[in-house]
């Protein structure tokens, strides 16, 4: 049946589906908003982490996150721009770049990526290191397991920290001499300890030196030990060991960098804030002692141990500028240190050599519960050998 047109036209009905509503948000609108501000804040916060990394102590907390943040972050992101429609490819390219910026921060090992690495075959005699921050020795381990597990890695050279005891109570460092007990137990071997710090070689030591930091405090005040005892703890994280190996010398540093906070402070508390302003005077200066000393070493050099920073932190990738990361060597793709007793996320522990010095083999090794950290083991030579 027809309808009559004046009906039609009364009634309004054209016999057409009626029109969508105007006022109804576009799809996907809400969605390309929410990733633009998120990509926006990712952004802000990377290229802020950037600038400030390495130089301030009030920055110090943020750089503890796990450095594989800044590889999940923008992967999340990019893994969402499908949901703007409108937008995608402009946020796909944004996330993208956040990726390539946030790479090299992840401390990830692309060498341990199949046909990607691959290092040539450790000649006869090559050099074996092994770097281990012991938490305090053997204080609360067996001292004849905590020594087997040291004779266990068949080191040439033992580049160990906080070889000194630690007062719970008191929350301050307790001096400790097991010089003469390792010579027994690792016969053969070369011992030199200063405060924290202590090197054992099976090579003969040509010389041996602490670098010190005193002279490079840029506050004296704050950063000089907060009492009259134990000073060569605060005042030594650096120990240089010359070794006569088959006729050549080389250098090896023995570090130990301060941690930028103490998580069993409150806080909130003016304390927590002072620690921390002490701290960032104190590392910093033992890296200038060490920077200049590299400045004036001709030799061969092998640099490892504790350096409380992750692959992010401007100043372990500032020394990373300077002498060449033992990474490559690994099949590790994400070679984390710490903690020792659950998922590594953060490698706090390094090695690094001049270019004279080729590695073999770099790997974390477990510390079978005697400490919070995943030991160093590397295999290394000198160019020409």
């Amino acid at each position: 049946m027809s309808v009559p047109v004046e009906e039609a036209r009364e009634t309004g009905d054209s016999g057409a589906a009626p029109a969508p509503e105007s006022s109804r948000p576009r799809a996907g609108g809400r969605a390309v908003r929410l990733h633009t501000a998120a990509l926006g804040l990712w952004t802000v916060f990377l290229v802020a982490f950037l600038l400030l990394t390495g130089e301030h102590w009030w920055w110090r907390p943020v750089e503890l996150l796990p450095p594989l943040v800044f590889l999940l972050v923008p992967l999340v992101l990019l893994a969402l721009t499908p949901l703007a429609r409108t937008a995608r490819i402009r946020l796909a390219a944004a996330a993208l770049c956040c990726l390539a910026l946030g790479l090299p921060l992840a401390g990830l090992n692309v060498h341990a990526l199949p046909g990607v690495g691959g290092t040539p075959a450790a000649p006869p005699g090559a050099l074996r290191v092994f770097s281990w921050n012991t938490e305090y020795w053997d204080d609360d381990d067996d001292p004849d397991a905590f020594y087997a597990y040291l004779k266990a890695q068949r080191a040439d050279v033992y580049l160990l920290q906080e070889h000194v005891s630690w007062d719970l109570d008191g929350h301050r460092p307790v001096r400790a001499d097991h010089v003469a007990e390792l010579r027994e137990r690792l016969p053969g071997f070369h011992v030199v300890a200063v405060g924290e710090m202590l090197t054992a070689s099976r090579y003969p030591i040509e010389k041996w030196n602490a670098l010190d930091s005193w002279p490079h405090l840029s506050d004296s005040r704050i950063g000089m030990p907060p009492d009259g005892e134990f000073p060569d703890y605060y005042r030594y994280k650096v120990l240089r060991t010359d070794l006569r190996i088959d006729g050549r010398v080389m250098t090896f540093y023995n570090m130990h960098v301060p941690v930028q906070l103490d998580v069993s402070m409150d806080p909130t508390s003016a304390g927590f804030t002072s620690f921390m302003r002490a701290q960032e005077v104190r590392r910093q200066a033992h890296y200038r002692a060490l920077e200049r000393d590299l400045t004036e070493n001709r030799l061969p050099v092998v640099l490892a141990g504790d350096m409380n920073g992750t692959s992010a932190m401007g100043e372990v990738r500032r020394l990373g500028d300077r002498l060449r990361d033992a990474l490559p060597a690994s099949d590790q793709l994400h070679p984390g240190s710490w903690p020792a007793s659950g998922p590594a996320l953060w490698r706090l522990d390094w090695a690094f050599t001049s270019e004279a010095v080729r590695v073999h083999d770099y790997r974390t090794v477990d510390s079978r519960g005697m400490s919070d950290h995943r030991a160093q083991a590397l295999t290394l030579s000198a160019s020409g050998d």
